[in-house]
């Protein structure tokens, strides 16, 4: 590969890997809670989500997906439905960020929910898929395996290093968020943003 294309990729993959999106929502919004294993359940779900998208672009399967309007239209539905059913859960919780259902469940489990929760928005985030399907192949022509687990091993270290930044600023504010009026008006924003996210995707046309 290039250096001076692949140096261009790293510059595009840090901008990404740090602008907002679902799962850096998702982690901040943990992390503001005080509880370390929220956010690092949520990091681990991403990073398996991310390895997952990886195998698939690597296995030739993503420009199968790309090639099929239907298949990347049920997949933007799929993905903008589970944000927008996300975004509601979180507007009703009281004071905790768990899904409903694992809100009375034992610590371990409630975490297993959390990790994916983050699993899952990165695999059906139609932004997502689209970097890894293709902006990604953009950058190795020749389609190799090898530039491609490169290329993706790049921005998933990028990103989970993002993750990272945002969990250590959410722990550092958390004490701010302490109160459990504060917590339920953290809990309403992160799920008016998740819900803004998921119209936004149901609105916008694929390029």
């Amino acid at each position: 590969m290039d250096t001076a294309a692949y140096l261009l990729f790293l510059a595009a993959a840090a901008l990404l890997a740090l602008a907002p999106g679902p799962s850096t929502l998702l982690v901040l919004s943990h992390a503001l809670t005080g509880d370390p294993r929220r956010p690092l359940s949520l990091i681990l779900g991403a990073l398996l989500g991310n390895l997952m998208l990886i195998a698939v672009t690597v296995l030739g399967l993503a420009a199968l997906i790309l090639a099929s309007q239907t298949a990347f239209t049920v997949l933007r539905f799929a993905g903008a439905a589970y944000l927008i059913w996300l975004g509601v859960s979180y507007w009703r919780a009281a004071t905790t960020l768990t899904l409903p259902r694992a809100a009375s469940a034992a610590p371990d489990l409630r975490y297993r929910a959390l990790a994916l929760q983050a699993f899952l928005t990165s695999t059906t985030n139609p932004k997502g898929l689209l970097f890894y399907f293709a902006l990604l192949p953009q950058f190795a022509p020749a389609g190799g395996s090898l530039d491609l687990l490169l290329l993706g091993g790049s921005y998933l270290a990028l990103f989970m290093a993002a993750l990272g930044l945002y969990a250590l600023a959410g722990r550092t504010l958390a004490r701010l968020f302490a109160r459990p009026g504060v917590q339920r008006w953290k809990n309403r924003i992160t799920g008016a943003l998740l819900v803004g996210l998921g119209v936004s995707l149901l609105r916008a046309e694929r390029s």
